[in-house]
């Protein structure tokens, strides 16, 4: 009994660490383009120090994103979306304060394979106080009515735009468990631009992420 019970158990936690495996190394794989899709590192060094145990992290600044598409042919999209914001939205009695918020580039589509239910995914993201919402932050504000064309009162968001009413340009289908990408509402970048338009220029504020999608001619090797 103990040699079975012992076997039982060591074939369970196999199992086990084989699922978690196989979860963690399946994340983000859902992307059409993933081995095509980069995300751009920043760093600092200081003058005279050869060590490599500088830090690097994912969070730069904005034109950091038009200076890549300018200067690289391989590059075909970049997008760039803010660090997490939270936002109160509003339609009519129901008030909810949203935390999974993020200000996004109309080519988020075009680099990432996110499931737009309703909606042009070419423009969705394009005009000023445009707003995308999953499905179930849909759900909770507009129940079973469709949502496209209709307004969501919006509050101001961290600095990075003004209260205002925001028209909801389309549906996104959730997303999977497996993705490292985590929101519940995007906003329209142009939003951020036309409110706080001198943070664009600046190469030393940091409030964004940057991701580029190449091409075939694209050579790994030479950067």
């Amino acid at each position: 009994m103990i040699n079975i019970f012992g076997l039982g158990l060591g074939i369970a936690c196999c199992f086990l660490i084989f699922m978690f495996v196989k979860d963690e190394l399946s994340f983000d794989n859902y992307h059409k383009n993933r081995s095509r899709v980069y995300r751009v590192i920043h760093g600092r060094k200081s003058e005279g120090d050869s060590t490599s145990s500088n830090p690097f992290w994912v969070w730069g600044n904005a034109p950091i994103g038009p200076a890549i598409g300018r200067e690289f042919p391989e590059i075909n999209k970049v997008v760039q979306f803010s660090g997490r914001a939270d936002i109160l939205l509003s339609n009519g009695d129901k008030h909810y304060q949203e935390d999974g918020v993020f200000f996004m580039d109309s080519t988020v589509f075009d680099v990432f394979s996110w499931d737009l239910v309703k909606g042009n995914p070419k423009t969705a993201l394009t005009a000023p106080f445009s707003i995308v919402l999953t499905e179930t932050t849909a759900r909770k504000y507009f129940g079973d009515e469709d949502p496209l064309g209709r307004s969501l009162k919006g509050s101001e968001s961290a600095g990075r735009s003004k209260a205002g009413d925001y028209t909801v340009t389309g549906v996104i289908k959730d997303l999977p468990a497996n993705s490292h990408f985590r929101f519940n509402v995007l906003l329209s970048m142009s939003t951020f631009k036309k409110s706080v338009p001198e943070i664009f220029d600046l190469w030393d504020y940091v409030d964004f992420y940057t991701y580029f999608l190449v091409n075939d001619k694209f050579e790994r090797s030479a950067f």
